[in-house]
């Protein structure tokens, strides 16, 4: 059976051109992790205004294809372009837990004020 892993090169395929221009630009690995980080926060700031207008938890799932597109593209400009580091790990892996805490606890929020009223 195939999995989401099985599309991964696919997916980077897809995607090098995008590394390749943002590398000619200058742009750096913990450039495109913050983009992603405070995009996360824009968008669960977004979705607690779901409480009066479910329509906005919309754009959950295409934050979150954008999101899987910016940790595809920040490794590969680390990986490529040899701008690994410690601190792009940390910031990596810390960016990903804040952004999934600030996407699910509006979630969380917008569902107990469901279920109160």
């Amino acid at each position: 059976m195939a999995s989401v892993y099985d599309l991964k090169p696919k997916f980077q395929q897809l995607l090098q051109p995008s590394v390749l221009l943002l590398h000619r630009f200058g742009v750096m690995p913990n450039q495109v992790t913050m983009i992603a980080l405070l995009g996360s926060f824009i968008v669960g700031i977004l979705c607690l205004q779901s409480v009066n207008n479910r329509a906005w938890l919309l754009i959950i799932p295409t934050w979150l294809f954008i999101r899987m597109a910016l940790n595809a593209i920040d490794g590969m400009l680390a990986r490529d372009y040899s701008l690994k580091s410690i601190e792009g790990a940390i910031l990596n892996e810390l960016g990903d837990v804040l952004s999934d805490t600030a996407l699910y606890l509006p979630l969380f929020i917008v569902n107990i004020d469901m279920l109160i009223n």
